[in-house]
């Protein structure tokens, strides 16, 4: 953990976590040496190498950002201008700005009842013949069971792609996130639990599908024989993921860990619980995500904003992805996006925590849930 010092009474919890030196430095001095720094830099096919034996799939193309990774399955899919491509709408936007980047048309899809996962009812309801993708978001690193979505889609011959850029090592149904659908979408930005600054990549058991992402991140590999754009990572990035991708598994337990000590300082009255998900799946805690009763939730977001703790609703104005303006245009009626959107409240539980921050924490959090339940 990092050093007590580190705790601040007014700046209580750091959000962004630094994680420790992991010999970047000697991986970077070796490229420096090289000389060879860009997407072609023979650290780059070393890193795709690593991703893929870590998550267990075939092929992973490391690129330049989780935006770059979903925008190109998109395109390798066969997406273009008048498709349609089903979105949950707890997504945020770098999730669906991709589609627009295609000239498709984002297809909003409302979630399970208390639950990320797709509303199988709204997908059955929203499927055409121009639906040419879905997106299934394990948002905040929390797994979601999307398999009756997925039975829906598959009969209808519609690839799935799995926004997992929260969701590196979370779980679900003994698999990761990421590798369930026809292809993973991933972000290693600094915010990340794999960090390299920024960059992405792509994981898929659907070798065909892996070349198409790779000629297109790589423009066309310069044949001539098919269009493309250059999404390619550079050098110093994947050094930096190849060297921290070791890492991730005790970055996990810490933040499971953690997860489970804010988790033991709240009261059995029900007014706080965690976000739900099955016995057999994991989150891996990108957030903690907490959900409040209706009739406290903005009491209670208000109250861990006051406290130094301010949930994605306060400190990113979250919301369903039709409430902002670019989106507005595709708005439909998702109650049960909404009742998630308003009622989770967001908390790190990175390793960087300190001991001391992490008793504030919980401390705060028996003070508001027990006051919640008083009020009530």
């Amino acid at each position: 953990m990092a050093a007590e010092a580190a705790f601040s009474s007014a700046r209580p919890v750091d959000d962004r976590y630094r994680p420790p030196q992991s010999g970047e430095l000697d991986e970077i001095a070796d490229l420096l040496a090289d000389g060879r720094l860009s997407g072609g830099a023979p650290v780059v096919p070393r890193y795709e190498h690593a991703l893929a034996e870590w998550f267990g799939v075939k092929r992973a193309v490391a690129v330049n950002s989780g935006s770059s990774a979903l925008h190109a399955t998109l395109i390798a899919l066969g997406v273009s201008a008048g498709d349609e491509v089903l979105v949950p709408a707890t997504a945020p936007l770098p999730t669906a700005l991709p589609i627009l980047t295609c000239g498709a048309i984002p297809v909003i899809v409302d979630t399970a009842r208390g639950s990320l996962a797709l509303n199988p009812a709204d997908v059955s309801a929203k499927i055409t013949d121009r639906t040419r993708a879905a997106i299934t978001l394990p948002l905040w690193g929390y797994p979601a069971d999307n398999s009756a979505a997925a039975e829906l889609l598959n009969a209808a011959d519609i690839p799935v792609i799995e926004d997992a850029c929260q969701a590196h090592g979370t779980m679900i149904s003994g698999r990761h996130a990421g590798t369930i659908g026809r292809a993973g979408c991933f972000s290693t930005h600094d915010r990340k639990l794999l960090s390299t600054g920024e960059g992405g990549f792509v994981l898929t058991d659907d070798e065909d599908l892996a070349e198409k992402i790779d000629h297109y991140t790589h423009l066309g590999h310069l044949g001539g024989a098919f269009h493309g754009v250059n999404y390619k990572i550079a050098g110093p990035l994947a050094a930096i993921g190849l060297r921290r991708l070791p890492g991730l598994r005790a970055q996990l337990q810490a933040r499971r860990a953690n997860a489970a000590r804010l988790l033991d300082a709240l009261p059995t009255s029900g007014v706080l619980t965690e976000l739900g998900c099955r016995h057999c799946d994991l989150p891996n805690y990108y957030n903690l995500v907490l959900v409040a009763n209706p009739d406290c939730a903005d009491a209670a977001a208000a109250a861990l904003a006051s406290a130094g703790l301010p949930p994605d609703s306060i400190r990113y104005g979250y919301r369903p992805l039709y409430r902002r303006p670019v989106f507005a245009a595709y708005a439909t009626a998702c109650p049960n996006a909404e009742a998630l959107a308003i009622s989770t409240l967001q908390l790190p539980v990175h390793p960087g925590l300190t001991e001391t921050a992490l008793q504030w924490a919980a401390d705060q959090l028996r003070s508001l849930a027990t006051a919640e339940r008083q009020r009530t």
